[in-house]
């Protein structure tokens, strides 16, 4: 079971420079609470949501866009705690079946091909049976440290 693999796996907090003011897991989300682990594996990343009820779409299910806020920050968790600043440049997203407002949910977070550039990441929302609900691939564009001067740079302000 997916929680038996979450709870060996390394937590880590806070997820990323400017995790308190994240809308999407921060402390002041109306829409998740989240808990991120690192696996023996550094590449990988398991997480645990509960969702609030602040997410729901389709009655007594999660709405598409909530889970894919998500994702992408679950993604970029990994990405950034490998010391690999970037951002969002492609995501793609597969819903399988409508995911339950009261789901015991994980995502599981690998880390593929890395470039000069980009990274790619590939997250599935699983629940606790490890049955899929929502497949995602995304490509993450590697931040220069002239780019990322100038998020620190208007962060600040």
């Amino acid at each position: 079971m997916l929680k038996n693999q979450f709870l060996k796996a390394t937590p880590i907090h806070p997820a990323f420079p400017n995790w308190e003011r994240s809308f999407v897991s921060g402390p002041k989300s109306t829409l998740f609470e989240v808990e991120h682990r690192l696996q023996t594996d550094p590449t990988e990343l398991i997480t645990h949501v509960k969702f609030k009820p602040e997410a729901e779409g389709p009655p007594g299910h999660i709405h598409g866009g909530a889970s894919a806020g998500l994702i992408d920050e679950v993604m970029g968790v990994l990405v950034w705690n490998q010391n690999h600043p970037c951002v969002t440049q492609h995501l793609s997203l597969k819903y399988l079946k409508p995911l339950p407002l009261n789901v015991d949910a994980y995502l599981v977070t690998t880390m593929g091909a890395i470039s000069e550039k980009t990274i790619e990441v590939k997250c599935t929302i699983f629940n606790q049976e490890k049955t899929p609900y929502v497949q995602a691939a995304g490509v993450f564009h590697r931040l220069t440290q002239e780019q990322l001067k100038r998020f620190s740079t208007r962060a600040q302000s």
